[in-house]
């Protein structure tokens, strides 16, 4: 299991540029976003940033306590390909470490719905 982990404040500016962006451009009340991120997950307080935070944090230790040790990495953002490589027991591939869905990319997506 990989748990991929920045810290809170890191995980709330970028949750706030792009996953929150889209759910208050959101109309359809039945939609993914509203439907099950903003009333599922944050309780339907996903602009409340104590509370999606502390959403964020009750979820990582969830997973820790959870998944045994020798099954769990986590996987800090700017880790790269190394310690994912060990963990899953494969070599280290001769490319650079994937940077997709960033904040920039995630808003120009948007922009074209």
């Amino acid at each position: 299991v990989i748990l991929t982990y920045r810290s809170p404040e890191s995980w709330w500016k970028s949750f706030e540029n792009t996953i929150l962006a889209g759910i208050s451009q959101s109309t359809d009340q039945e939609s993914l976003g509203l439907a099950l991120i903003s009333r599922q997950v944050f309780g339907g307080r996903p602009h409340d940033r104590a509370n999606a935070i502390a959403v964020y944090e009750a979820n990582v230790r969830a997973v820790i306590a959870t998944v045994p040790p020798g099954r769990l990495l986590v996987h800090n953002l700017g880790d790269g390909w190394e310690p994912l490589c060990l963990h899953l027991g494969v070599s280290v591939p001769d490319q650079s470490y994937p940077n997709r869905n960033n904040t920039k990319d995630f808003q120009s997506a948007l922009a074209q719905n």
